[in-house]
């Protein structure tokens, strides 16, 4: 059994039919990116191309974690299939997951595989093997159960302080990380009428909770450094700026708090006197702290960083390393790595500079695996040659040629064509991309 089938699918709204991938197996150990995505609720996701109607489709599948050495059967109890059919289907998943690895890999926890006919159950599973309490999921379960009811009541103000009346506490960073979470779901899946409620809940719950209120205080200062003239007045807007502030402009602009910045702090310490003196003093102490402990940070994070390139590098099968450590591939990771690209080119190291190019492109063929299907075709038409390759892609994926595919494909050129470049090479890249776009889309007219 292949891990992803494609179905058809008839919008149960306005009647569309389309096709959408299902996935009968999960290996976090070969593609760790699928945990998360089956958590938020993103694996077997079916959203309509015309209305965006959309909804998970509840298939069986196999969730299998070799690190913790959990292996799950996922047969929703809804699907209401005889025993025997349903232990054939268990047994095909399961067979087809052992064919997909080694002899070596295969041990004695597959002899007994847990069985959930609960979606819920198994992801609380999956966060146990994770190091998630049953305390932990509680108390996000609580929240999340709270924004749930907060819902209904965004386009009620008064209703909505009655609810929230003497929870403050409750409205902390997890809050608004659950409900931004939710928020992304109700989006991914189409569902206009949740996402609505759910911006105007974050919204007004901004305006009106103590955490929003700080958070919202902390991103207008950080945007009006977009506006700064000169380091002095950066200066005189972190001497002005209450605590909470202090620290987000520490985060959002740490290269600004150089040596010349606390030279010039320290001379207006000197200059100044009493309670201002005091101050000044502890507000100095205070952002060299910060800096100090942001600065280790970055350095342990980009020695972390450095030494998993060098394991990847030395690695028998690069490509296979870059999945089993995906998790670990951040920003700090991308910096890295291209930096290595750049001095590896330079120095004309042909051999150092193939394999962490082959490094880097896993990498974006990861990325672009968790593209909507629609994006992926896009890419893939803009790599193949033109005209006659693009030409038989089109032909193989007729049924995808919408048209929202299509009216995707002019959004898509046009923005390219307006997008503002730091270069004159940049520049005619964009050009290019955007005019064999519109070349494409040309082809897939005749077509449709």
């Amino acid at each position: 059994m292949p891990e992803t089938n494609t179905v058809p699918i008839q919008c149960p709204n306005c009647g569309t039919q389309y096709q959408t991938p299902v996935r009968t197996i999960i290996d976090v150990g070969q593609q760790p990116q699928l945990r998360q995505a089956f958590l938020s609720g993103q694996v077997n996701l079916a959203v309509c191309p015309k209305c965006h109607t959309g909804g998970l489709l509840e298939t069986p599948l196999v969730y299998h974690d070799p690190a913790a050495e959990f292996l799950a059967i996922y047969f929703p109890q809804q699907l209401n299939v005889p025993e025997m059919e349903k232990q054939k289907m268990i047994g095909e998943m399961t067979q087809g997951l052992m064919r997909s690895l080694p002899p070596e890999q295969r041990k004695g926890y597959f002899l007994n595989p847990r069985q959930f006919m609960n979606r819920q159950k198994l992801m609380d599973a999956i966060l146990g093997t994770m190091g998630i309490s049953q305390e932990e999921l509680d108390r996000q379960r609580k929240k999340a159960k709270l924004i749930e009811q907060l819902a209904v009541m965004a386009d009620d103000p008064k209703g909505l302080a009655m609810m929230i009346k003497g929870q403050d506490a409750q409205f902390d960073y997890e809050f608004f990380a659950i409900l931004s979470d939710t928020l992304n779901r109700a989006q991914a899946m189409g569902d206009e009428k949740a996402t609505k409620q759910l911006t105007m809940l974050r919204g007004k719950l901004m305006e009106v909770t103590a955490f929003g209120k700080k958070a919202a205080k902390q991103q207008a200062a950080v945007e009006s450094l977009k506006e700064l003239k000169s380091p002095e007045e950066f200066l005189e807007k972190v001497v002005a700026a209450d605590p909470d502030v202090v620290d987000a402009f520490a985060v959002a602009a740490r290269p600004l708090m150089d040596y010349a910045f606390f030279e010039k702090l320290t001379a207006r310490i000197e200059a100044s006197s009493g309670a201002e003196r005091d101050q000044l003093t502890k507000l100095r102490q205070h952002l060299a702290d910060i800096t100090q402990k942001m600065d280790e940070a970055t350095k342990a994070t980009l020695e972390d960083a450095n030494g998993l390139l060098q394991e990847l590098m030395s690695s028998e099968n690069p490509r296979s390393a870059v999945r089993e450590h995906a998790d670990e591939l951040g920003d700090a990771f991308m910096a890295v790595l291209s930096s290595n690209l750049q001095e590896a080119q330079r120095r004309g190291r042909k051999a150092a500079f193939e394999r962490l190019a082959m490094i880097y492109d896993e990498i974006m063929a990861m990325v672009e695996e968790e593209l909507p299907p629609e994006v992926q075709l896009m890419n893939e038409l803009l790599r193949a040659p033109y005209p006659e390759g693009a030409r038989d892609m089109l032909k193989e994926h007729q049924a995808e040629l919408t048209p929202e595919f299509l009216e995707m494909m002019d959004r898509l050129a046009d923005e390219m064509g307006q997008r503002q470049s730091n270069s004159a090479e940049e520049a005619q890249e964009l050009t290019a991309t955007a005019k064999r776009l519109r070349d494409i889309k040309a082809q897939a007219m005749l077509l449709v």
